[in-house]
């Protein structure tokens, strides 16, 4: 079987739109092997949760590896840094099991719903810093701040130490996660996750010698063995992972959401006169625009899914974007509308034991940024025309910038500018 034109997932018009593509697949050949991905690829709901949920035959391992081969200037650069392996989301039972048992530790609901006040203090602070101005970029100076002072907190580093995390946490999507790349410019981001690999050694060394109640002392327990010797690489592997599905994620989730708020005017005003829907836009924003469009497993054994025969070692790709709008689950699915019934079977997060960790702390994020963003900037519109441009990254679904504009107080040397209310 050879690859569709159509799914040239790398092109920008794919990137820009997947889902008419996705639904001409649902209905035609709704498993087929992608050449351009070197995948098999899954599109509809019922397979994609059954194949999630099926850990006897298929494997979670080399689940992020790149798509293309790095060239060898690429591969020099890594070899500097620590390998990429044992990540939570690239193990299998038991090793997921005891790790996972472990890191849950660090986000429990009683953890979760403690750090409230302080996102909504963070999400306050940095809309404070352009409130005034009536023009911002998002992306930059709010989608990702947030989560990257979020996801420190919850490490244990201080914010000067995270603050080149998101530019690392960038370059590791782009390095790893199937983005293609001119050489130079791979090879830059090698450079930068190795940084980021020594950086977050010393961090750990560190905390090693002086425990404490954070994310870090609970990834040196996961990766420390029976005998008491820490495995540097699992822990420079676990809190890679953390950091960089930690502030990713999030920062796509909230960007998506705020497009889409501000493509959909009346769903943007009944959030701004209710604040407590932002709860709701951000779960049908995981299954309208969904942060992480796909996954991939490694099938076990040969697989036979419906006509298809999957062979043994084949990877997969399941696309989480294509069965979260799959008609035969999700009634008119191109519709934005967190208000729907049926919001509740979107695998914006996965499905089974790699469902995902940290999803309780993304909707918490999300439902505050949304509501500092909508509360404070009033008369808040996208500053240019659509459509917006969509990164060329097959495993994640965000915004290259979000300009937006509002109606910000006049500034007066005769009066000081008013402080727009705060979110509490």
């Amino acid at each position: 079987m050879t690859e569709r034109p159509a799914f040239a997932f790398f092109s920008p018009e794919v990137q820009q739109d997947p889902y008419s593509r996705y639904a001409v697949a649902r209905a035609e050949e709704p498993i087929f092997f992608c050449e351009d991905l070197g995948m098999w690829v899954v599109t509809r709901h019922a397979d994609v949760a059954a194949i999630l949920r099926d850990t006897d035959r298929f494997s979670s391992k080399v689940t992020t590896t790149n798509i293309k081969e790095p060239p060898p200037e690429v591969l020099a650069v890594m070899r500097k840094g620590f390998p990429r392996t044992g990540s939570i989301v690239q193990l299998d039972a038991p090793e997921h099991t005891a790790v996972r048992r472990k890191l849950n530790a660090a986000f429990t609901a009683e953890r979760i719903a403690a750090l409230e006040g302080t996102v909504v203090a963070l999400a306050n602070e940095l809309v404070d810093a352009f409130a005034a101005d009536g023009r911002a970029e998002l992306m930059t100076r709010f989608c990702g701040p947030l989560p990257v002072a979020v996801i420190a907190g919850i490490l244990g580093v201080s914010r000067a130490d995270a603050s080149e995390f998101g530019q690392w946490a960038d370059d590791a999507a782009r390095l790893f996660m199937g983005g293609r790349l001119p050489t130079d410019e791979w090879v830059r981001a090698a450079e930068s996750v190795v940084a980021m690999q020594h950086h977050l050694a010393d961090l750990i060394a560190a905390r090693a010698s002086a425990p404490a109640a954070d994310l870090l002392t609970t990834i040196i327990q996961a990766a420390t063995d029976p005998s008491g010797r820490l495995d540097m690489v699992k822990a420079v592997t676990h809190a890679t992972t953390f950091v960089f599905a930690g502030h990713k994620t999030t920062t796509d989730l909230l960007g998506n959401a705020v497009r889409l708020l501000l493509l959909h005017p009346d769903r943007l005003a009944a959030l701004v006169r209710d604040p407590s829907l932002a709860a709701a836009v951000v779960e049908e924003t995981l299954r309208r625009d969904c942060p992480v469009p796909g996954t991939t497993r490694v099938a076990r054994v040969e697989v036979k899914l419906g006509d298809v025969t999957i062979p043994q070692d084949a990877r997969v790709f399941l696309a989480l974007g294509s069965a979260n709008h799959d008609e035969r689950v999700i009634a008119d699915p191109l519709r934005f509308d967190p208000e729907r019934a049926d919001v509740g079977e979107h695998l914006g997060f996965g499905r089974g034991v790699h469902f995902c960790l940290g999803a309780a702390l993304a909707r918490l994020q999300g439902r505050v940024g949304l509501a500092a963003l909508t509360s404070r900037l009033p008369g808040l519109r996208l500053a240019g025309d659509p459509p917006l441009k969509f990164r060329q990254v097959v495993m994640f679904r965000g915004l290259v910038s979000l300009e937006v504009a509002w109606d910000a107080p006049e500034r007066s040397s005769a009066s000081p500018v008013a402080t727009p209310t705060r979110i509490t």
